[in-house]
């Protein structure tokens, strides 16, 4: 029997989205995975205001109320993990790819805002 991998959700065109209900009070909540060709990922979490739906990486490296120390052991991470994206949503890098497949991730909200599930997986091609 085989051991399923992470390879298994990266896809070779498109991105594969995976969703998971955090919470569902008081706000609904979901952490993403975007899988990318080329082992490429990114996580983060998916959250509404004011009705709209907002995506916001889990990579704090960049957050001022850190301190140093949990600093330093984000930029590990990042060394230790070196296929994972790790960009802000905000476009501080550019990644057009990775713009298209939040788009994407922001589309699929619009379903589960809807219509709340526990999990949610779908692909979408170019």
């Amino acid at each position: 029997m085989n051991e399923p991998s992470s390879r298994d959700l990266h896809p070779q065109t498109g991105a594969r989205f995976v969703f998971d209900r955090l919470a569902s009070e008081p706000e609904l909540t979901y952490t993403v995975a975007i899988y990318l060709p080329e082992a490429r990922r990114w996580a983060g979490t998916l959250r509404w205001l004011d009705g709209r739906a907002t995506l916001e990486p889990s990579d704090p490296a960049g957050d001022p109320d850190l301190g140093p120390e949990a600093k330093r052991r984000v930029s590990e991470r990042a060394e230790a993990e070196p296929s994972t994206i790790r960009v802000r949503v905000d476009g501080v890098k550019r990644d057009p790819e990775l713009e298209w497949a939040h788009a994407e991730a922001l589309k699929l909200a619009r379903v589960l805002h809807r219509d709340p599930k526990p999990h949610m997986i779908r692909w979408r091609g170019p």
